[in-house]
């Protein structure tokens, strides 16, 4: 995630500028209000989601594939959770310009690789659910040789490991500096001996990053789709001309209703990746300004892609709400455990004041609150 929010003054700008104000004023809304609003639901929708998933996966352990699949989202939660929480430290200090030394160093080396490593190993995970996904769908006979479960923590340890691998180049071209007046620290980009070799090495980057996930994706899901359509329309044949009894329709329509329900989510994730991830990686070509600011439609771009990106964080946990019938449930199990224990504090409270109570009535609360 390309995130630059230090407020400087851009070249030629001088302070007190319009433009100036009206910079620090898109930084301001951008980064003081939406986006840690937006950190703040991912962290917790995130959160939900890998326990909700984890629970999911548990009950789902004897059909192969989605217990796979929920491995696979579950990782995704957890690794977009770290990267929301990430973003805390990136946000701690707006103003940039006089910072102590261990700040300015966390921001010169380590902002940069840890949470582009982090975006990055969540495009992963997705891009190996989808490939999981694809050999069900496409090639379901080698399934069990080249997408057992067993190989989903392989995919899901080198989704881990390979952006971490890619951005450590990325903690070293900036450097810690006195800041004016040698009243604390900042930093600034390093002089490259090669400037257009580093260029080139932040395509290849990039490349790895969202470009070619990007484009898999499309191919995969478009794969997927067309695969899984005549599949869908062959079954149906093959059901009309054999005549089969009413119960082994309704088993049919229940299998086929969750492999939708998969193929629609798988869907719903990728579409929105590559709406939430597209603007970033546009920035992440254009941007060469370092820890400076560039133009002002420049920054308003920055801002508009880093907030959608963070939106990226939160919008699974709707995804899986609507497309996951185990997540529901486990949300309703959830709160009902919530719901029963406020009223067990409750009844608690009034009773430590010395309130006097029916059992008849608690009772029939609980048999109620069992049945929801």
């Amino acid at each position: 995630m390309p995130v630059n929010t230090s407020i400087s003054t851009p070249d030629g700008v001088p302070e007190g500028d319009a433009g100036d104000a009206q910079l620090a004023l898109v930084e301001d809304v951008a980064y003081r209000y939406i986006m840690p609003a937006f950190i703040s639901v991912s962290v917790l929708t995130n959160l939900m989601n890998v326990v909700m998933l984890g629970r999911a996966r548990r009950q789902h352990q004897q059909r192969q594939a989605q217990a796979t699949t929920f491995f696979y989202l579950m990782w995704l939660a957890l690794t977009e959770m770290l990267a929301s929480l990430a973003l805390v430290p990136a946000l701690a200090h707006l103003d940039r310009s006089h910072l102590s030394y261990g700040w300015a160093f966390y921001y010169a080396h380590f902002e940069t690789p840890v949470l582009n490593a982090l975006t990055s190993a969540s495009v992963y995970i997705v891009v190996g659910l989808s490939v999981d996904r694809y050999i069900a769908v496409c090639h379901p006979r080698r399934y069990q040789d080249v997408s057992a479960p067993r190989l989903a923590v392989s995919r899901i340890t080198l989704s881990l490991l390979v952006p971490a691998l890619l951005y450590i180049p990325h903690g070293f071209y900036q450097k810690v500096v006195a800041a004016q007046g040698g009243a604390g620290w900042t930093y600034e980009g390093l002089e490259m001996a090669a400037p257009r070799a580093w260029y080139a090495w932040n395509v290849v980057v990039e490349l790895c990053h969202r470009m070619a996930p990007a484009t898999l994706l499309a191919a995969l899901n478009a794969c997927i789709i067309y695969t899984f359509k005549k599949v869908t329309s062959r079954r149906r044949l093959l059901t009309k001309s054999k005549g089969t009894e009413s119960t082994n329709k309704s088993e049919d329509n229940s299998k086929g209703q969750q492999e939708h329900r998969l193929i629609y989510l798988l869907m719903a994730i990728v579409t929105t990746f590559l709406l939430t991830n597209l603007p970033a990686t546009v920035l992440a070509l254009i941007d060469t300004a370092g820890a400076s600011h560039g133009s002002f439609s420049l920054e308003v771009f920055r801002a508009v892609a880093n907030c959608l990106e963070v939106l990226g964080f939160s919008l699974n946990f709707v995804l899986y709400f609507v497309f996951v019938p185990g997540v529901r449930q486990g949300l309703n199990e959830a709160l009902l455990v919530v719901r029963k224990s406020v009223c067990g504090l409750v009844v608690h409270a009034k009773a430590a004041h010395g309130c006097s109570y029916s059992f008849g009535e608690d009772r029939s609360k609980d048999t109620e609150y069992d049945e929801v």
